[in-house]
């Protein structure tokens, strides 16, 4: 199953999660790519709060989780970066104490703004290629 939930927010995700997952046997496997909605917006403390709980209510209905990394932003200062940069950091500490898995993308997407839409922090299609491949990777 894959759900794009364009511009969601690591909140949204989790208030959605119940719904996207209905139906879905205990032995889904889900990857979650969130988060770079938030980071101009909240404090690191909220976003690990959210974080935490968007995490328990996937463990409670996935048999597995992936967590995308988040990447660069092409339009973003230097400290808007440095502290996506710090937040991959905890989500990799985060992640490893929750036994999930995390894709960290930061080398693939740092400098190549060619992988992003024009004046965006979204990835264009050539971008969504690489998480997506990382991804048949990982539950392979």
């Amino acid at each position: 199953m894959v759900c794009c939930l364009p511009g969601a927010r690591i909140g949204g995700v989790t208030e959605r999660l119940q719904g996207i997952l209905k139906g879905e046997s205990d032995k889904t496997e889900v990857m979650v790519h969130v988060g770079i909605n938030d980071i101009g917006r909240k404090r690191d403390e909220v976003l690990h709060k959210e974080f935490r709980e968007l995490g328990s209510n996937l463990k409670s209905k996935a048999s597995r989780v992936v967590i995308s990394g988040l990447p660069p932003v092409p339009c973003a200062n230097e400290y808007r970066n440095r502290r996506i940069a710090q937040m991959n950091v905890w989500l990799t500490n985060w992640c490893m104490r929750e036994g999930f898995k995390f894709l960290n993308h930061w080398d693939c997407f740092w400098r190549r703004w060619d992988l992003y839409k024009e004046n965006s922090l979204y990835l264009n299609q050539s971008g969504t290629e690489i998480p997506t491949s990382a991804v048949g990777r990982s539950l392979n």
